[in-house]
């Protein structure tokens, strides 16, 4: 398995795979091209949650990519605020 970035690609996310297919949704609904792989031997048993995935999009979309993944939130569910539904008051 290479970790050499293909050229003309950017590579902008590296994790999990299940956060890996959150990140392409996200990506391609601002109309970026996505291309992903899958690192490790894992990949023969897809959906793992310790299968690694490396996405890619054109080195000209890099930065547009960047700004889009620095927009999402970093929170997590201790984070969030209640809803006015879920407020006792």
């Amino acid at each position: 398995m290479s970790s050499h970035t293909p050229e003309g690609w950017d590579e902008v996310f590296r994790g999990h795979c299940l956060e890996a297919d959150l990140v392409r949704a996200v990506l391609e609904a601002r109309g970026l091209q996505v291309v992903d792989e899958r690192l490790g031997p894992e990949s023969v048993f897809s959906g793992l949650s310790f299968e690694q995935c490396r996405l890619f999009v054109r080195s000209m979309d890099g930065e547009v990519a960047r700004q889009v993944l620095a927009e999402r939130p970093q929170e997590g569910p201790d984070d969030w605020e209640a809803s006015p539904v879920d407020d006792p008051s």
